[in-house]
């Protein structure tokens, strides 16, 4: 039996919604983070993970999303607005390219 890593043994404590809009090929996600300031919020978004952390008592509590379907990844269309404690994160999605077969 191995151990989990605290981040993710840990309740993300910020009311989070997550929206795959697949007509529209974006992911929408919402989180209140109230009342952290926007220097104690990062964001970081990858081919198929998004992770919010915020710093709060000199502690960072985390969350990591991978809720694309399969097949999907981000694209390059990416914006993250945080106003009035709300952060609001928009990424386009495409298909993943599929591996090359080896050899060829």
């Amino acid at each position: 039996m191995s151990a989990t890593p605290p981040s993710e043994t840990a309740p993300f404590p910020f009311p989070t919604q997550v929206v795959y809009d697949g007509p529209a090929d974006r992911l929408r996600v919402a989180v209140d983070l109230a009342p952290a300031p926007l220097d104690d919020v990062t964001v970081e978004a990858d081919s198929r993970r998004l992770r919010i952390a915020v710093e709060r008592g000199g502690a960072v509590t985390e969350r990591t999303l991978t809720p694309l379907p399969p097949g999907l990844a981000f694209g390059d269309e990416r914006q993250a607005i945080y106003n009035n404690g709300v952060l609001s994160v928009s990424l386009g999605t495409r298909p993943r390219p599929r591996p090359r077969p080896r050899g060829r």
